[in-house]
């Protein structure tokens, strides 16, 4: 049985309260704009347009996947940890040969201060469906994602290499923060969901998976390549930005 089955199965279980006949929402549709169309190119609307990029490297992000990763908006210090408002990058779909990794962004971003939760990856399944699997970053590199933009800038979250990855419902599989982000995807405590499971038997497999981070950078080199994917993948029109971004990096 395929996860995709698995997964629809569980759902399925865990929603038998709701009412007969009522549509049941997607897996994952809570996901903070999984559902929103994506902007591959866009274009500052004014002189206070921001950017804001992160580059992950993960052998999840594979040809054939459609991967974003999502932010949280920080209002005061606490949101860093235990934030509520998610926002999705755009999405990046790797080209044939590409080895696991690329650099997504949110343009015409509100200025502001953000820090990185989760990522994605999105697998065409059956039909139209497309099979999400969302792997929630650790602590440490929430903090150490956690940047601010400011108006007609292009701010940097720097860049990771993901390490091994586990399914969310082992025990001792999430962080405090890992179960806090998966609450505000999921819509349900983890300990509420492990224990709705037991009554039916834990799952072979589940969509949520917490990662390891290898290794993070945000040195002038790790800058220095993602302002060189922001120029190959931006529109023209945000060159001045990146390169006001470039000069006083220098």
């Amino acid at each position: 049985m395929n996860r995709m089955v698995i997964a629809a199965l569980v759902l399925a279980l865990l929603a038998g309260g709701a009412c007969a006949g009522k549509p049941q929402k997607k897996q994952f549709q809570r996901l903070a704009g999984e559902y929103v169309s994506p902007v591959h190119v866009t274009k500052p609307v004014d002189q206070q347009s921001a950017v804001i990029g992160i580059s992950i490297k993960s052998a999840a992000w594979v040809p054939n996947t459609e991967d974003r990763v999502y932010l949280v908006k920080v209002e005061q210090d606490r949101d860093v940890l235990e934030g509520s408002r998610l926002i999705p990058t755009s999405i990046m779909a790797p080209p044939p040969g590409a080895a696991g990794g690329g650099t997504v962004y949110v343009q015409n971003v509100p200025p502001g201060r953000y820090a990185a939760v989760a990522f994605s990856t999105s697998e065409k399944g059956f039909g139209k469906v497309r099979e999400v699997t969302l792997f929630l970053l650790p602590k440490t590199a929430v903090k150490h994602s956690d940047t601010t933009v400011a108006p007609g800038s292009i701010s940097f979250m720097g860049e990771y290499e993901v390490g091994t990855s586990t399914m969310v419902l082992q025990e001792k599989a999430a962080d405090e923060v890992q179960e806090h982000y998966f609450e505000a995807f999921w819509g349900k405590p983890l300990a509420q969901v492990i224990a709705d499971l037991q009554v039916i038997g834990t799952p072979a497999y589940f969509a949520v998976h917490t990662v390891s981070i290898k290794q993070a950078n945000r040195d002038a080199d790790a800058e220095a390549r993602f302002l060189a994917a922001a120029t190959r993948d931006l529109a023209p029109a945000w060159a001045p930005v990146i390169e006001r971004r470039r000069t006083a990096a220098r």
